[in-house]
């Protein structure tokens, strides 16, 4: 009788080899992905997209400024209180939040990378920035990247704040 017992315990133990083995292998593969070199979303597996459709490529989302974005003046002058208020609101978790992409120097946060679905404009180099008027960048900062730059005016809907993180990043600024 116990001979009888013994074959579908080791078929039992088995599976549960297997299906540990899998598990296992699975959760190396994660591991390895997160350290290569190429730059993926660590959330692509804990989608809110239903099972058997495809995740929404937001790749080739871009800007979607008004035509007269770079005509836009900067009311507030870019004095050292101003720019004081730009760099706490860049630096802010509850406002811009600017920093868990674009990194402290606006150059990108390398340690979030693996989180993002792209990688941030490098808001240091000098020559970007200095292509863009004070408007532009306030729309940018303004109305976002559907899906990949959250839009600062929901966190920051007084126009001044997000002025004075224009005036604030243009201090990132610097020659390579």
């Amino acid at each position: 009788m116990r001979k009888s017992l013994l074959v579908p315990a080791i078929l039992l133990l088995a599976g549960i080899a297997v299906v540990v083995l899998a598990s296992f292998a699975r959760s190396t593969n994660a591991a390895q992905n997160a350290n290569s070199s190429t730059t993926t979303n660590r959330n692509q597996n804990r989608s809110i997209t239903p099972p058997g459709q495809k995740q929404e490529d937001f790749s080739k989302n871009t800007w979607e400024l008004p035509e007269d974005a770079d005509k836009t003046k900067n009311p507030v002058e870019a004095t050292e209180e101003s720019i004081a208020k730009g760099k706490e609101l860049y630096l802010d978790r509850d406002k811009g939040n600017c920093i868990f992409c674009h990194g402290e120097t606006g150059s990108g946060n390398e340690a979030n990378f693996p989180r993002l679905r792209r990688k941030p404009a490098d808001i240091s180099n000098k020559e970007r920035m200095s292509s863009m008027t004070d408007g532009e960048v306030f729309w940018k900062i303004t109305k976002g990247i559907n899906g990949i730059m959250p839009a600062g005016e929901r966190k920051m809907p007084n126009d001044e704040e997000r002025w004075h993180v224009v005036n604030y990043v243009r201090t990132l600024a610097k020659a390579k």
